[in-house]
C-alpha cells in the first residue's frame, strides 16, 4: 500500500509539474501575444506623430526598428544618438527625411560640451544638401574679414564660420571647434537677414533652422500592414518585420494571407482552460492524500519558475536594447581579456560589437532570488534617454548569465580623477575647476531628467563618483541603475524596506525615518556629498591630518565659509575658479542638508549653478539639532509642495 501511495505520489506530482511548465512555457507568453496592438498606438506629441518605423521611448522595443527611438518633450519630438539630443523640426514619411536640430544649440550657442555633430550611420545619413558650418570657441585670433562673432560668459570670443568662409583662423588660435551641418535656407537666412552681423542670437536662430536626415530602415512593408488595419513592429518573434492584428502577429498583412506568427484566440483558451482545470484537479488529489509537505515544495518550485519568467517578460514589454547570448558576450569581450574594472556586483570588460564599436560589458555575479537588481537595471535605464545618462546598448539573460552591454566611456568612473593621491599633477591638469563645474552641472542635469523628465520618476539611490561615467570630452553620464525605483511622476515618498546606497552617500531619512521620508531628495543628498568630494579631492570621511578634531569636510569647509577664510583648494588659478569652488561648495551644502524639506530639488540645483555666484546664500551647517534654523533659511522651500 504504501509503494502504491509513494507511486500515485510521484506519478502526481510528474503530471503536475508537466501542466505547470505548460502553463509557464506556453500560456503565460500567450498572454501576451495580443499586446503588441495596444503598445504600438501610435502615439501623438504636439502636431506630429511617433509610429513605426519610430517608437515612443515608452513604448517596447517591438514597436519600432531597432534604434529608431523618439521622445516628447512637452510637444516637440526629441531623437537622442551619439552622446547628443536634437529636436525634430519636421518629418517627411514619404522622403524618409527628418529635419533636426541640436537642443543644446537652440537657445543658446554657448556650449558646455565641445562635441561634433556625428550620426549613427547604420541607422542615418546626411542629404546632398546639407552644408557644414563651424563653431570656434576660446580664440585668441580675430581673422579679417571677421566673420560672425559671438561672446560667452567667461570665455574669450569666439567666432561662426559659414560654408565656404575663407576667414577660418589657424589651428591652435581657437581652443574648441564645433562642427554643425546646416540647411541652405538657413544659409540664405544668415546671408540675407544678418550679413556680417555679430549677434549670438541671430546665429542661434540660423542654428535652430536645422539640418536634414534621412532614415535608412526600410518602410515598403508597414503601408499593405496599415491599410488591412494593422500595425507596424519588428522582432516581436524574429528580427524581422511584424504586422501586430487584434487576433495576432502576422508576417504581412491582417488579411490571414500572411503567415501567422502566434495560435489563435479559441486555441489559447482551450489550452488555459485545459490547463487550469488539470492543476486544479490535480492539486484536489494530492490533497486528498494528505501530501501537504510535497505539495509546498511543489508551490516552491512553481514560483521560482514563475519568477524567472515573470523576469522575462518583464523585460520582454519594457526594454529597447538588444538581447545578446553568452556566447555573443564572450565573442565580444574576447573571453573576457580586457578587465575595466571589479566590484561587489562583477566584473566589466571591453568589448567590440560586429560594427566595430567599443563597448563595456558588465558580467555580473550569481544573483540572489529572483535578480531584481538586474531587472531594476535593464527596466529602469531602458526608460531613459539622456546625454547625461548612459545608454544600455543590450543585455544578457542566460540561466544564471547575465550581462549588460553598455556605451563606452574612454575616461572610466569619476572617482579616479578625485581620489587618485599617486597622480596627482596629472589629474589637476585633466580636471580644471571648469571641467569640474561643467561635470557637477551635467550630472545634475541628468539627475533633474530622471526626477522629473520621464512620464514615471526614477530614483537612483546609489549617485556616487564611481557610478559617473565620463566620455572622451568629460561628458559625466550617470551609471548603475541597480537599487534605483521607479514610481509614478506625482509620488513623493516612496515605500522601502531596508536602506539603498553606499556608505558615505547614504541620506540620513533612510537612517532616521522621523526627520521626513525617501524621497527623490534622497539622491539630491548624495549628489551634495559627491560635489563636496569633487571639491576637496578626497572623500568626505576622510581625516584631515593637521586637524584631527575636523574628520567631516563638510563642517570644516562650512566653517571657513563662515569665517571668510581662505578654503585652500588646490589648483585655483584666477577669479573663475574661485567663483566654481563656490558655487559647487555652497550648493553641496545646500544638498546635505538634515530635513530633505530643506534641500532643494534638482531643477532647483541647475538653476543655481547657472546663476550668480552672489545669489547664493550660505546654507546653516548640517545638524540634527536645530531643523527649524535651516527650514526657514531654504530660499526654495515652498517650491517642494508643486514638486
Amino acid at each position: 500500500m504504501d509503494l502504491t501511495m509513494s507511486c500515485s505520489s510521484l506519478f502526481l506530482f510528474f503530471l503536475l509539474f508537466f501542466f505547470i511548465s505548460l502553463h509557464i512555457h506556453f500560456l503565460v507568453p500567450a498572454s501576451g501575444y495580443f499586446q503588441p496592438y495596444q503598445d504600438c498606438v501610435p502615439y501623438d506629441c504636439g502636431d506630429q506623430q511617433i509610429s513605426y518605423p519610430f517608437r515612443h521611448k515608452e513604448q517596447p522595443n517591438h514597436c519600432g526598428y531597432p534604434g529608431y527611438e523618439l521622445g516628447c518633450d512637452g510637444d516637440n519630438l526629441t531623437l537622442s544618438m551619439m552622446s547628443l539630443e536634437y529636436r525634430v523640426i519636421h518629418m517627411d514619411r514619404g522622403a524618409q527625411v527628418l529635419e533636426v536640430a541640436r537642443t543644446d544649440l537652440w537657445e543658446d550657442i554657448c556650449l558646455h560640451i565641445y562635441v561634433d555633430t556625428t550620426l549613427n550611420f547604420s541607422l542615418f545619413s546626411y542629404t546632398s544638401s546639407d552644408l557644414n558650418s563651424t563653431l570656434l570657441y576660446n580664440c585668441d585670433y580675430s581673422p579679417t574679414p571677421q566673420p560672425y562673432s559671438f561672446s560667452c560668459p567667461g570665455s574669450r570670443k569666439g567666432f561662426f564660420v559659414p560654408p565656404g568662409d575663407p576667414a577660418t583662423p589657424a589651428p591652435g588660435v581657437c581652443k574648441s571647434s564645433v562642427l554643425v551641418p546646416i540647411s541652405p535656407e538657413a544659409l540664405r537666412l544668415l546671408l540675407s537677414t544678418f550679413p556680417g552681423s555679430s549677434s549670438s542670437a541671430n546665429i542661434s536662430e540660423v542654428l535652430r533652422k536645422g539640418f536634414e536626415i534621412t532614415w535608412i530602415a526600410d518602410t515598403s512593408q508597414c503601408k499593405k500592414c496599415n491599410e488591412s488595419g494593422g500595425r507596424c513592429g519588428y522582432g516581436w518573434t524574429r528580427q524581422e518585420f511584424n504586422c501586430f492584428c487584434h487576433d495576432g502577429v502576422y508576417s504581412t498583412t491582417c488579411d490571414r494571407q500572411g503567415k501567422p506568427g502566434i495560435l489563435g484566440t479559441k486555441a489559447i483558451i482551450g489550452i488555459a482552460a485545459a490547463t487550469g482545470a488539470a492543476i486544479v484537479i490535480v492539486l484536489i488529489l494530492m490533497l486528498s492524500f494528505g501530501k501537504k509537505q510535497m505539495i509546498r515544495r511543489i508551490m516552491a518550485l512553481i514560483k521560482q519558475r514563475s519568477e524567472h519568467f515573470d523576469g522575462e517578460w518583464k523585460i520582454k514589454g519594457l526594454i529597447s536594447s538588444r538581447r545578446y547570448t553568452y556566447k555573443d558576450i564572450k565573442r565580444m569581450t574576447n573571453s573576457f581579456t580586457e578587465k575595466l574594472g571589479q566590484g561587489g556586483y562583477g566584473c566589466v570588460y571591453k568589448g567590440k560589437l560586429q560594427d566595430g564599436r567599443p563597448v563595456a560589458v558588465k558580467l555580473l555575479k550569481k544573483l540572489k532570488g529572483n535578480a531584481e537588481e538586474f531587472f531594476n537595471e535593464v527596466v529602469s535605464i531602458s526608460r531613459t534617454s539622456h546625454v547625461n545618462v548612459v545608454s544600455l546598448l543590450g543585455f544578457c539573460f542566460e540561466g544564471n548569465k547575465r550581462a549588460l552591454v553598455y556605451e563606452f566611456m574612454p575616461n572610466g568612473s569619476l572617482d579616479k580623477f578625485i581620489f587618485d593621491k599617486n597622480n596627482t599633477l596629472e589629474v589637476d591638469q585633466l580636471l580644471s575647476w571648469d571641467t569640474l563645474y561643467q561635470i557637477s552641472l551635467g550630472i545634475a542635469h541628468g539627475l533633474e531628467y530622471l526626477h522629473r523628465g520621464c512620464n514615471t520618476r526614477i530614483l537612483h539611490f546609489d549617485i556616487k563618483p564611481h557610478n559617473i561615467l565620463l566620455d572622451a570630452n568629460y561628458c559625466p553620464k550617470i551609471s548603475d541603475f541597480g537599487l534605483a525605483k521607479i514610481c509614478p511622476r506625482e509620488e513623493s515618498i516612496v515605500s522601502l524596506v531596508g536602506v539603498r546606497g553606499t556608505n558615505g552617500y547614504i541620506a540620513p531619512e533612510f537612517i532616521i525615518r522621523k526627520i521626513g521620508g525617501v524621497s527623490h531628495k534622497s539622491d539630491v543628498y548624495s549628489y551634495g556629498m559627491m560635489v563636496l568630494e569633487m571639491v576637496s579631492r578626497r572623500k568626505n570621511i576622510e581625516v584631515i591630518v593637521d586637524r584631527p578634531s575636523e574628520i567631516y569636510f563638510p563642517h570644516w569647509v562650512h566653517r571657513r565659509l563662515e569665517l571668510r577664510e581662505e578654503l585652500g583648494l588646490r589648483g585655483i588659478t584666477n577669479e573663475e575658479d574661485k567663483v566654481n569652488a563656490k558655487k559647487m561648495i555652497v550648493i553641496g551644502l545646500w544638498c546635505i542638508q538634515i530635513d530633505p524639506r530643506a534641500r532643494p530639488c534638482m531643477t532647483q540645483v541647475v538653476e543655481m549653478l547657472k546663476g550668480s555666484v552672489d545669489a547664493l546664500e550660505i546654507p546653516p551647517e548640517p545638524s540634527l539639532s536645530s531643523p527649524s534654523r535651516y527650514l526657514t533659511a531654504c530660499p526654495c522651500e515652498f517650491v517642494f509642495a508643486r514638486e
